[in-house]
């Protein structure tokens, strides 16, 4: 599982650099605003290819299938509304696999749209109800983190039109397991080609948790 996560540690040019060795970045540099506690619905920095370059924009974590749009995001009448109330900030990845039933909120953008969420860190808790514990899980060689993300476009009455995006996660392995039964996807840069590619298979890819690439920490 992947609730909050941290964008502290890198700048523009290092997530620029990086990208940019991949394929050219066609977007302009961006003002980032860090945050060690980013949270659900809040807007985020993605990367995605267009017309074979990289485009960066903030994005709404949580993700809303462009069949939403025309209906409200949020639900103004007290619970009568249409207002979407599915939780979508993570995608299990046996939603993807061969033979499983399409999902009708993740399926077309997994499909068609993928992308790549950068993070420092992310964050689990652990421990009995009410005295849990806090833990940070960054790379062990101090990297930017690369989610695997799949992303969409919705045009709503109350927020307009934005794009929004979620992370994709699986069965927890390593020393990991102590900390959650689930962890996010995370990508190297020699596997963005084939992750970005719809084309491509990316089963194997995404199941690969390799847990050894992180370290973990009490955040408390």
């Amino acid at each position: 599982m992947c609730g909050r996560f941290d964008t502290t540690k890198f700048t523009w040019r290092e997530i620029h650099d990086a990208l940019a060795s991949f394929i050219p970045v066609k977007t302009a540099p961006l003002n980032l605003e860090p945050s060690d506690d980013v949270r659900p619905t809040t807007r985020q920095l993605a990367a995605r290819v267009e017309d074979d370059g990289w485009t960066l924009e903030s994005k709404r974590w949580g993700l809303v299938p462009g069949w939403r749009s025309g209906k409200p995001l949020k639900d103004t009448s007290k619970g009568k509304g249409d207002g979407f109330k599915l939780t979508t900030f993570n995608a299990r990845v046996e939603n993807f696999a061969p033979g499983a039933k399409r999902s009708a909120v993740f399926g077309d953008s997994f499909a068609k749209r993928r992308c790549l969420v950068p993070a420092s860190a992310w964050y689990e808790w652990t421990g009995p109800q009410g005295s849990k514990t806090k833990y940070r899980f960054t790379r062990a060689d101090g990297g930017v983190i690369w989610f695997a993300g799949i992303w969409d476009r919705v045009s709503t009455p109350d927020e307009g039109e934005f794009g929004s995006f979620t992370i994709l996660t699986g069965p927890s392995a390593g020393h990991l397991v102590r900390y959650h039964d689930r962890a996010p996807v995370i990508l190297e840069p020699d596997e963005w080609g084939r992750w970005l590619d719809p084309a491509q298979d990316a089963g194997e890819l995404i199941a690969a948790v390799r847990p050894e690439r992180f370290e973990v920490r009490d955040a408390a």
